[in-house]
């Protein structure tokens, strides 16, 4: 049996996690203010997440065999008794391949705390002919790339020769066989991915 030889490039995952969460609950309260006043307050909330995978996954599994058993010749004899014969010739190889990529913990669950802030604005009692002005902006943006590359090459090149075995020019001559030649070969490929 010749073990096949394996090349086998780990998984490579690469998360990049940038989370710029909101800030604490914003509170604006206006009381008593004098009259011809200017309040104005602007309040910009602002969370961008990004969250990138790139896999690269590469397996060639390259089997080459080759068996042949041994030439047997019986020739110009006056008896040959008992059998003559030539040995097995005999190939076998198993290959089991299994690819696991999990990036379902690459910060998704962080995406879920980065909510809107709550904003409460207050006026009480602002003061005659005074201007008050509130703005509040809530940006967020989630962006998630997922980049899965997945190759997978299985070659498996198998020869096998029973000897040759010739009677030739003898009176009598007894069983002449030729041993069996078998190939044999079994490849398995798993490959799983969870984004």
């Amino acid at each position: 049996m010749i073990k096949t030889s394996v090349l086998r490039y780990a998984a490579i995952g690469m998360a990049t996690i940038s989370l710029a969460g909101f800030a604490a609950a914003s509170t604006v309260n206006f009381d008593t203010t004098g009259a011809d006043s200017q309040q104005i307050v602007e309040l910009n909330n602002g969370s961008h997440s990004t969250i990138s995978n790139h896999n690269n996954v590469g397996v060639a599994n390259f089997n080459a065999q080759s068996a042949q058993s041994g030439r047997v010749e019986a020739e110009k004899n006056t008896s040959v008794s008992g059998n003559v014969g030539s040995g097995d010739a005999s190939n076998m190889n198993s290959t089991n391949t299994n690819i696991a990529v999990n990036n379902s913990g690459a910060g998704m669950g962080s995406l879920g705390s980065a909510a809107p802030a709550d904003t409460n604005v207050t006026m009480h009692l602002t003061g005659a002919d005074s201007y008050n002005k509130v703005e509040v902006n809530n940006d967020r943006s989630v962006s998630i790339c997922n980049d899965n590359n997945v190759g997978v090459l299985n070659m498996n090149l198998q020869s096998a020769k029973s000897g040759s075995v010739e009677a030739e020019k003898n009176t009598t001559v007894g069983g002449v066989t030729s041993g069996a030649a078998h190939n044999s070969n079994t490849t398995t490929t798993s490959v799983s991915i969870t984004n």
